[in-house]
């Protein structure tokens, strides 16, 4: 199979983003551009040049909304949360087109195998007022975020290693963490996530994917309107107050780009994707 360059993976992700987007303006899903995504739009009208992903926000009546909806459409299939992905968000993954070849030990089942291309969903749920017992509950989510690590890291058989060396390192991951299940443990986080109802509330956060804590912690205003945002010569959406999301995010410098050195592909050191029937 022929490996993806950089600008392969941005071409069919673009792709991607533009069915997503027609389909939540055909059903009144609100959307906008996410962390990398949403700074590359605003800092150089695309991609950021090395940037090899895109993620989404979507408020969580929205978010549910689309996981109920979408199914699979043009070549895209929407893995819901805790299913395939084992993960607690939704992706949209491209099944038709590209196939991924990873190192991570979770990438190595048989499952994963037509694991592909994606675009992560991430949903915005109501938190707390009070931002110090927002924390309390974020940091709940961080406890069970690194169990789900430790439970995907078990998954893959002993005999898939490689090395005797690995084998015994995996043999020894699957005996520690035997008791974990990462079905139960997404759906314990996504209980923590919805416990304050989105309509309800002053302030919101992206919580069931995040190692920031309290961080991004968000005034709900920020994601009830909505604007148009050119990212690679197309129109998507992006949340009108999209300069204080990135301050809270990035920093207030955020237009300016890091130094050389730490310009790199996400994916380059442990996922390599290809296209599928070449």
């Amino acid at each position: 199979m022929k490996e993806l360059s950089l600008q392969d993976m941005q071409h069919v992700l673009l792709d991607m983003l533009k069915v997503i987007h027609s389909f939540c303006t055909e059903n009144n899903i609100r959307y906008s551009l996410a962390y990398g995504t949403l700074l590359g739009a605003v800092r150089h009208k695309g991609f950021i040049p090395w940037d090899d992903d895109i993620d989404l926000f979507m408020p969580r009546p929205d978010y549910d909304r689309f996981v109920g909806t979408f199914n699979s459409r043009c070549g895209l299939t929407l893995i819901p949360p805790g299913k395939d992905s084992d993960i607690a968000i939704a992706r949209v993954c491209d099944t038709e087109r590209t196939v991924l070849s990873s190192t991570l030990p979770w990438h190595t089942t048989e499952k994963d195998k037509e694991t592909s291309l994606w675009i992560d969903i991430f949903p915005i749920d109501g938190v707390e007022d009070d931002r110090n017992l927002f924390r309390e509950r974020a940091l709940k989510v961080a406890a069970l975020r690194k169990k789900q690590l430790s439970a995907r890291r078990a998954i893959p058989s002993i005999l898939s290693s490689g090395s005797l060396k690995q084998a015994v390192k995996q043999l020894l991951r699957k005996i520690r963490y035997i008791n974990l299940d990462i079905k139960k443990i997404n759906q314990q986080i996504l209980d923590i996530c919805v416990q304050i109802p989105y309509d309800s509330c002053n302030h919101c956060s992206q919580i069931p994917c995040t190692d920031s804590l309290d961080k991004q912690f968000y005034e709900k205003s920020f994601f009830e309107e909505y604007i148009d945002i050119e990212f690679e010569g197309q129109q998507f959406k992006a949340i009108k107050e999209w300069d204080k999301v990135l301050s809270i995010v990035y920093g207030e410098n955020y237009m300016q780009p890091p130094p050389p050195k730490d310009r790199e592909q996400h994916s380059l050191d442990h996922n390599k994707f290809f296209w599928k029937n070449s």
